[in-house]
């Protein structure tokens, strides 16, 4: 009985990622078109060459030369790169599932891909499909395989040799995107630290994975093409930019955060914050720990709502009493941060509450976890995010990059939301668990053929 049981398990699971990937593909095969920097790469190989091309680059524009490589080639090989871009969406789901819940559960998979397709995927079209993914998407991907090393060693196992030899080759190209390697590199020292101050031993055969994450990092520091852009960026996308005192820099990459994440409506982090607001509550006693675990979900309620208000006709064009109305809150955001200025307290209203809002969110997830260690890790995985895009403000291309920088802080969104539904679905039943299970996996389905649809 126990055999005939995990043969049909193992032949569920089977189907449902041949389901998802088969979904995935005429995702891929349907939506994604040539278009933006995808026909430029395309000129540049068939002019340049693939090596005169990444020189050029190299002395002019940019240190990502492996994947500037790569978007080159599957830009004029398109059908290759929808099949492989197909694994990576499919990869990328199932590394997120393997490192929160380990074992693979048909269900829990259906769950995680329902929280991917949650992610506004279209952003993945904003400079071009090909030219977006291999920059983003491609490099996440990339990086959390070459993390896989480290996890076992936390879990107390052992990478074998090919795995590490994967890894290797993986972080090569996912360290060539600047945002996503110095993530990686203070994520690992951090996990570093830890393995050696709990097993008094650091296993020497992760040493090549910070030391390529290093080279890389001072190699795109010192790529003489980065700082030419600059200055070109500058002048295009935001002048006046040169002129900005560190402060500025630090509040225009704190509002990139704060805005996407805790003042506009987006269902992930919405789910994000009920989790967090219904562990925290269950898991302290304390009144206000409460309060605060309550507040990041309030406030997305109240600013959901607020922006579905209108004046009535007994209102005679008033707002005054609309006190719920959270259009205006925009205003407090632009091009160029909050405009915080030190000697105008006024100004720091914004940038205040946003760092408010994530040391919140920090304490509530502490209080949310039962298992400390975990906490630990899931407030550096939200200070990775934060820090992911703080350091966009030293980059004069911080809103001209659109959303496509943010899929970092989605992704570490989708591990946060499946660590705590891991930890709170032992409180539930069977049938509750199903219940949100079914629901959630149904919208993010739906989700899905509603951005198809849309496009």
């Amino acid at each position: 009985m126990k055999s005939s049981n995990i043969k049909r398990s193992n032949r569920e699971i089977i189907l449902v990622t041949l389901g998802l990937g088969i979904v995935l593909l005429l995702f891929n095969l349907y939506v994604p078109t040539l278009k933006n920097d995808d026909l430029g790469y395309i000129h540049r190989a068939n002019t340049m060459g693939y090596w005169g091309a990444t020189v050029d680059h190299y002395h002019s524009w940019s240190s990502r030369l492996v994947i500037e490589f790569f978007v080159m080639f599957f830009a004029k090989n398109f059908l290759l790169w929808q099949f492989i871009n197909t694994i990576v969406m499919l990869g990328t789901i199932i590394i997120i599932y393997k490192f929160v819940f380990g074992s693979l559960e048909p269900k829990k998979l259906l769950l995680t891909a329902a929280l991917y397709f949650l992610m506004p995927l279209m952003i993945m079209n904003e400079a071009g499909w090909i030219a977006t993914t291999l920059n983003y998407s491609w490099p996440t991907l990339a990086a959390l395989l070459a993390f896989y090393p480290f996890y076992q060693t936390i879990k107390k196992k052992k990478a074998s040799p090919y795995i590490l030899i994967f890894s290797t080759v993986l972080l090569v190209f996912a360290a060539n995107q600047e945002q996503i390697n110095l993530c990686f590199f203070v994520l690992t020292l951090i996990v570093s630290v830890y393995i050696k101050t709990t097993t008094k031993h650091y296993p020497i055969q992760l040493l090549p994975l910070s030391l390529i994450s290093f080279a890389e990092l001072f190699f795109s520091i010192t790529t003489p093409g980065n700082l030419i852009r600059f200055n070109k960026e500058v002048i295009r996308w935001f002048p006046g930019y040169e002129h900005f005192s560190i402060v500025n820099k630090i509040d225009l990459g704190i509002s990139s955060f704060g805005k996407p994440f805790f003042f506009d409506t987006n269902i992930l982090f919405g789910a994000l914050f009920a989790l967090i607001a219904i562990a925290g509550y269950q898991n302290t006693k304390n009144y206000y720990l409460r309060l605060i675990s309550l507040t990041p979900l309030s406030l997305n309620l109240l600013i959901f709502l607020g922006k579905t208000m209108k004046p009535s006709f007994l209102n005679t064009g008033s707002q005054q009493n609309m006190i719920w109305d959270s259009n205006g809150i925009d205003k407090l955001f632009s091009r160029t941060g909050t405009d915080l200025s030190l000697l105008h307290p006024g100004t720091w209203l914004a940038t205040l509450t946003i760092l408010s809002l994530l040391l919140f969110l920090c304490i509530s997830l502490f209080t949310s976890f039962t298992n400390k260690h975990e906490a630990i890790f899931a407030i550096v995985l939200i200070l990775m995010a934060f820090g992911s895009r703080l350091i966009l403000g030293f980059s004069p291309t911080v809103w001209a990059s659109g959303l496509r920088t943010y899929y970092l802080v989605f992704v570490v969104a989708i591990i946060l939301v499946l660590m705590l539904w891991k930890q709170e679905i032992r409180k539930l039943n069977s049938s509750q668990i199903q219940l949100v299970t079914a629901s959630t996996t149904v919208i993010g389905i739906l989700t899905l053929i509603v951005t198809v649809l849309n496009n």
